[in-house]
């Protein structure tokens, strides 16, 4: 037994975290303990806790960092875009030299099912976002995850926990902050350091009339274009998430089987 309930419940998150991270192979380390939780509470853990805490290094994290801050550019649009993060294996720490880059990004309320038709229609030329039909995916940026402004609010549970907690911004860095504080979750429930939460959101002002209803097309249009192109496309999902301001393009099952696996592996303790 790691914990019992006796220890503080930010000493308890720690260990969830840890076993977590365990199932993905890869360590936590003190840099992204002391972000999370605060110096203060990196001091206070005990020797047996401390030795669990690791700094590996993976040399593709690095590299693909830095080829998507260098194609930044293909991501752009207007004054759309808010905020861009890189997410998925890569943030987690355990991604290979033949895997993609999977990206976040937020824009405007309004405006998301546009940017991906637009940002999409773009890549015909230059190649580097990933699309359906491609074999080969080292290195291309892989759009998993558009939301708008007003669908940044994210399910409690450990698996949004660790993507929010390990998402590297890459554009906007600030912004972060404002994701944090609409998934005010992350200090009831797993006790993150209150700064983290700091709101500085100046609210853009609402998309006028037309573009919206141009959005809305926008989508029913590349709904058909993935049922022509037998993209089998989960309609369902599509509509339930373009509702709550987010279009979500990784396996449908992800979520559930990494937490399946973690409750499987891993029963917690009360």
């Amino acid at each position: 037994m790691l914990y019992n309930i006796r220890m503080q419940p930010t000493t308890k998150m720690l260990l969830e975290l840890i076993k977590f991270r365990s199932l993905m192979n890869v360590s936590l380390s003190k840099d992204k303990v002391k972000y999370i939780w605060g110096k203060k509470f990196l001091k206070s853990l005990d020797k047996e806790i401390l030795e669990k805490l690791k700094e590996e290094k993976n040399q593709n994290v690095e590299v693909k960092i830095d080829i998507a801050k260098k194609g930044i550019s293909k991501l752009m649009l207007f004054d759309w875009v808010k905020f861009v993060g890189i997410s998925g294996s890569v943030a987690a720490g355990f991604v290979k030299d033949e895997d993609d880059i999977d990206i976040f990004v937020v824009v405007k309320d309004g405006t998301m099912w546009i940017y991906r038709a637009i940002v999409m229609f773009r890549n015909i030329y230059h190649k580097k976002i990933r699309v359906k039909k491609h074999k080969q995916v080292k290195n291309k940026l892989c759009l998993n995850l558009i939301c708008e402004e007003r669908g940044v609010e994210f399910e409690n549970d450990i698996f949004n926990f660790h993507e929010l907690m390990f998402l590297i911004p890459i554009y906007k860095k600030g912004y972060i902050n404002n994701i944090y504080f609409k998934n005010k979750w992350l200090i009831t429930d797993y006790g993150v350091k209150k700064e983290l939460l700091r709101n500085k959101l100046v609210h853009a002002k609402k998309i006028i009339f037309p573009v919206r209803v141009i959005n809305t097309l926008s989508f029913w249009a590349q709904l058909l274009f993935m049922e022509v192109a037998k993209h089998n496309p989960d309609k369902k999902r599509l509509v339930e998430n373009s509702k709550k301001g987010r279009i979500e393009f990784f396996e449908h099952d992800y979520r559930k089987k990494r937490l399946s696996n973690y409750s499987k592996e891993f029963k917690s303790t009360s």
